[in-house]
């Protein structure tokens, strides 16, 4: 009679595959145990190598024993000389004190000068441009101008004016206030 081969189990095989595991998890283990004792040992030499350093206390001199001690020479400072000799260039426009405007106005002074706003000075042309709309929303007609300074790299400001009167003076920096835009009142120097 044939032989049922159905129903056998095989064991051979279910051990083989145990074997295989067990021996893939005792390699693991013992790779990660060798690493953390090479981690172990290379922390506790790095441990003994550092030493802690006390900080030194020095006590202070009173300022009495200083001073006699002091030797050395006051410092001597070279600009008082060399500033009344140079030239210094300024601009055609200087800024003005808003009181005295104010006051010449007050006082029905109509010939006041000449004055410009500048509203802003910006490293971006896009900044001060969206200034000078802002301004022309309000019906404010500005200029942006582009200057160099100092070598050092370029600005872009942004003007109002120039104004005589100082009716229209007053409006435009009372329309500026309201609108919470900053400005600073330059003086066109005459020539006199």
């Amino acid at each position: 009679m044939p032989k049922d081969y159905k129903n056998i189990k095989s064991v051979k095989k279910k051990s083989a595959r145990n074997s295989k595991y067990l021996k893939s998890f005792f390699a693991g283990l013992t790779v990660g145990l060798c690493v953390a004792i090479i981690v172990y040992f290379y922390q506790h030499d790095v441990a003994q190598q550092t030493q802690i350093i006390q900080p030194q206390v020095t006590v202070a001199k009173p300022a009495s024993e200083l001073s006699q001690n002091d030797d050395t020479p006051p410092p001597t400072f070279d600009f008082y000389q060399i500033l009344p000799n140079m030239e210094v260039n300024v601009s055609e426009w200087e800024a003005e004190d808003d009181g005295d405007i104010e006051e010449q106005a007050d006082l029905g002074n109509e010939n006041i000068g000449i004055y410009i706003l500048q509203i802003g000075s910006f490293k971006q042309f896009d900044a001060a441009d969206e200034v000078k709309a802002k301004l022309a929303f309000m019906g404010i007609s500005a200029e942006i101008q582009r200057v160099v300074i100092n070598g050092k790299g370029i600005r872009h400001r942004v003007r109002v004016g120039p104004y005589a009167d100082s009716e229209k003076l007053s409006r435009i920096r009372r329309q500026l206030t309201e609108n919470n835009l900053s400005y600073m009142l330059l003086k066109l120097q005459s020539e006199n």
